[in-house]
Order: C-alpha cells, then sequence, then structure tokens
C-alpha cells in the first residue's frame, strides 16, 4: 500500500467537527494563520473526470478553485498539474480493488496473517488482506497515488459537497508534499518506527489544512459537512481488530498533535528534518531535548525454513497499539511511555509458522520492568495456548519472543537469551 494515503474518516471527524465548534478566533490559534500567499495553478488547467450525473461543469469549476485554496492553505504552489477523479461509491471500491490487487504481496500478506494469528490479534479464520479490504472501501474518503499523480476522491451523491470538498484539499496537499519534498520518496524501503514517523508528518500536516479549510466554511456548511459523515455507513470497520485499526487511524491524530504543539511553521522543516522517532513524535519534551533512540543490536540467526521478514525498530507506538489489543488504552500508553529504543524482528515461514522477537532497552529499570508486566498481560490474555513464549528482563534491557513452531525456542533463546 505504499502508493496511498488514506483519509481516516473517523480521525479527521473527531478532530475537524470537534474545531468546527469552536469559535473563529480559537480556529486561528491552532491552525494556519489567516494570511494566505496569492497562488495560481500551473499553466496548464487540471483535468477533472467526474463520474455521471450531477452538473459536470460546475464540479470542475469547484475543483479549480479548491486546487487554488488548498495552495493558499498550505503555502506552497503546484508545480506541475495534477489529475483529480471523482468517483461514485461503487467505482472507488472497484478501484481500490484493483491497487490491492496490484500493491498487495500474497507472500508478505501470508507473513502479517502468520504473525498476527500467533500474537492472537487475528483469529485463524480472518484475513489480513481482507480486513485492510474493509477499511479502504469503507474508511476511507480518498487518496492521492504518487505514480500516477491522480488526486482520487469519492463522491457522496452525485454532487461536491462539503465533506468530499475537505478531501480534495486534503490530497491537494499530499500532492503539494510530494512535488517540493522527498520524506517520502523511498516509502517502499520505509520500516517501521521511521516509516510510522514519516507518514504521522505528512498525514497531519494534510489533516491539519482539512481542519483549516472546513473551519472557513460557513456553519450551514459545516453542519452539511458533519451530516454526511453522519450519513456514512461505517458499522463494517467494527470488525476490524484494533491494532490493525488503530495502526492505519493514528499517524493522522498523532501528525495533527505534533505539528499543534510544534508550530506552524516549523513544518517544512519537519519533512526534510523529521523526528528520530515516534517518541519524539508523541513527547514534544523529548523532541525539544533531541533525544536520540537507543541503538539496539541482536546477533545474526539462521532459523532452517524461517526468512528474516523483518529487522527494524518497532518504536514507541507500534508498542503502544499492539499491547492496546490486550490491555486498557491508558495501560497500555504507560507500558510503552519509556521508550529508550528497540529492534524488533520477524521470521517467517510462509502462511503457517511465525517468530516474533523483540529487544528492548527502557529509560530506567522500572521502564523495562513496567513493560515486561504488560508483555506478560498481554501474552496471558492473547497469545492461542501452546505458543512458545519467552520474557526475560536484566535490569533495563527486555527480551521478548514468541514463536508459533515451540521447537524453535531452544534455538532463539542460544541465540538470544
Amino acid at each position: 500500500m505504499s502508493r496511498l494515503r488514506f483519509i481516516g474518516l473517523l480521525a479527521a471527524l473527531a478532530l475537524i467537527a470537534a474545531a468546527c465548534g469552536g469559535s473563529s478566533s480559537d480556529a486561528t490559534t491552532t491552525t494556519a494563520g489567516s494570511g494566505r500567499p496569492a497562488t495560481t495553478t500551473p499553466s496548464d488547467s487540471p483535468t477533472t473526470s467526474t463520474p455521471d450525473g450531477g452538473d459536470a461543469d460546475e464540479i470542475a469549476r469547484q475543483i479549480d478553485e479548491l486546487i487554488v485554496e488548498a495552495q493558499q492553505i498550505r503555502g506552497l504552489e503546484l508545480l506541475q498539474p495534477i489529475d483529480v477523479v471523482l468517483l461514485t461509491d461503487a467505482e472507488y471500491q472497484a478501484r481500490f480493488q484493483e491497487i490491492l490487487e496490484e500493491d498487495l504481496d500474497p507472500d508478505d500478506i501470508a507473513a502479517i496473517n502468520a504473525l498476527l494469528r500467533m500474537l492472537g490479534i487475528i483469529s485463524p479464520n480472518d484475513d489480513y488482506r481482507q480486513l485492510l479490504e474493509v477499511f479502504v472501501t469503507t474508511g476511507t474518503g480518498g487518496f492521492y497515488d504518487s505514480d500516477t499523480e491522480e488526486l482520487v476522491v469519492r463522491l457522496v451523491g452525485d454532487e461536491l459537497g462539503p465533506q468530499a470538498r475537505s478531501v480534495v484539499v486534503h490530497e491537494v496537499v499530499h500532492a503539494l508534499q510530494d512535488q517540493h519534498f522527498t520524506l517520502l520518496d523511498d516509502r517502499e524501503n520505509l520500516e517501521g518506527d521511521p516509516a510510522y514517523v514519516a507518514i504521522a508528518i505528512a498525514e497531519g500536516d494534510a489533516l491539519l489544512r482539512e481542519a483549516t479549510y472546513v473551519q472557513s466554511l460557513s456553519l450551514r456548511e459545516q453542519a452539511a459537512y458533519v451530516a454526511e459523515f453522519s450519513e456514512i455507513d461505517l458499522s463494517a470497520l467494527d470488525a476490524i481488530p484494533g491494532y490493525i485499526r488503530n495502526s492505519l487511524e493514528a499517524p493522522y491524530l498523532d501528525g495533527f498533535q505534533f505539528h499543534q504543539l510544534i508550530g506552524i511553521d516549523s513544518i517544512d522543516d519537519q519533512f526534510t528534518d523529521p523526528p528520530e522517532s515516534s517518541e519524539q513524535l508523541l513527547s514534544q519534551t523529548a523532541y525539544l531535548r533531541d533525544e536520540q533512540p537507543i541503538e539496539v543490536t541482536l546477533p545474526d540467526l539462521e532459523l532452517p525454513g524461517y526468512e528474516l521478514w523483518f529487522d527494524a525498530p518497532a518504536g514507541q507506538k507500534d508498542l503502544e497499539l499492539m499491547l492496546g489489543d490486550a490491555l486498557s488504552a491508558p495501560d497500555a500508553q504507560r507500558a510503552a511511555d519509556g521508550w529508550g529504543g528497540d529492534l524488533n524482528r520477524v521470521y517467517n515461514a510462509g502462511a503457517d509458522e511465525a517468530v516474533y522477537v523483540l529487544k528492548y532497552v527502557g529509560d530506567t529499570k522500572q521502564d523495562a520492568e513496567e513493560l515486561e508486566a504488560a508483555f506478560l498481560e498481554f501474552i496471558d490474555e492473547l497469545v492461542p495456548a501452546g505458543t512458545y513464549t519467552f520474557v526475560e528482563r536484566t535490569d533495563a534491557d527486555l527480551l521478548v519472543m514468541i514463536a508459533s513452531d515451540p521447537s524453535v525456542g531452544p534455538q532463539l533463546e542460544a541465540a538470544f537469551s
């Protein structure tokens, strides 16, 4: 899914609807300032394709205006035109089906299924691809495809209502990011914590500008915006496990809040010099102190029949989200807080076997003790019986190993313990 950046409907609604309830003076303190530079579109006009029904000329005119307004809100100009594609609900879902087929490697899906089933995050009958499909076809409003340079928007009805217009603004911001910055140019090779940080920087920026646009609407249009959201049936999202759903939605919220705390004027700098870790993203203090992640290493290990599928820091946020499937949100957040650094490895043998290894270093011994207790509770609550588990702490260092095949346990302990 590296080509796509999603609009998380619930995340956007929670933030923007709350912002709409404040006064205009409040809005200017939490979003972009009211001063907007004069901005024009490139000499070549953007192309807008619309579904049957509605006034195509009027929609195209509105799109042109929104592209200009998005540039003004963001303070950047498009370096080249973008194509805007407006799709009905059925067309949008069909488009996503095509992209999922193109972008999802079956081997990766098999590895993810094996890992999540072993951890007890999904049941043996669940399939990650199907769950992801539910999310992107139900809980998204649009995306910018950097491969084709197309901005795709899902229409609610035949008109370009306030909700669809806000999506256009959000996705034009992604197009501006794509044309001006290189943060996500190598997104296919970004893994783990660095990937989360990069996505949060981009999504938080776009969501902040979307909120600015919605706050500029009249009260009548803001009410229509919220009403359009309420008409969207999101009940299918209830079937998605918390870890998966929250991993897809959390970057919007974390990035939004980070930009608000650190300052809108520094957003461009975040694209060239992003936070070093999700710890810095989540903690203004850690960011301002430039608290560097502790480098954690593990010896090489070759497991017969397995391949090393993932080898990168999980990061504070991933630990919080994963533990949140077994612990309350405050307890999971508290357990992950105090993260100093980690290295996370996942070994995979097809759709059936997986090994999870986490070497963690806490800021203090107490931090490691809290995470140790959280993992023991996670294992007790979720990990299926008969699975190999190993949790060992030495001062501020913690080693967690989980394997679907208990016979590999001695090899893991010999290599890592």
